[in-house]
């Protein structure tokens, strides 16, 4: 099956709903609420932090000797965004979805405040 397709019916999700709502994720076609695999999940946060690894490194290496203030931060914000960026296109490609389980998503329904108003 091809990444981000409904395994009920399926349908292709937006990439950007998935990464936006992987966690309240609804077929556009059959409307059965949907999630994002473990496996998937796992797979981009390993890419992630594999790259700001490595960005870390070597922004280190090049601003140790910096005599500027900022030098020690700077690999950091780096391996942070890098992180960031390869997580989430990590997940726009690999994300296999399949169907929530009854109890998640009934759990989640009554997690939900209903809005009533005070009148």
């Amino acid at each position: 099956m091809a990444a981000r397709q409904c395994p009920n019916c399926l349908a292709m999700l937006p990439a950007g709903s998935v990464v936006a709502y992987s966690n309240d994720l609804k077929c556009p076609g059959c409307g059965k609420p949907l999630e994002v695999s473990g496996l998937s999940r796992n797979i981009a946060a390993f890419a992630g932090l594999a790259a700001g690894a490595i960005v870390f490194l070597a922004g280190s290496v090049h601003y140790s000797y910096e005599s500027n203030a900022l030098g020690w931060v700077l690999p950091i914000v780096f391996s942070y965004l890098a992180l960031s960026v390869v997580a989430l296109i990590a997940l726009v490609v690999l994300a296999d979805l399949r169907m929530k389980s009854v109890d998640d998503a009934l759990a989640a329904a009554h997690e939900a405040p209903a809005t009533h108003s005070p009148h």
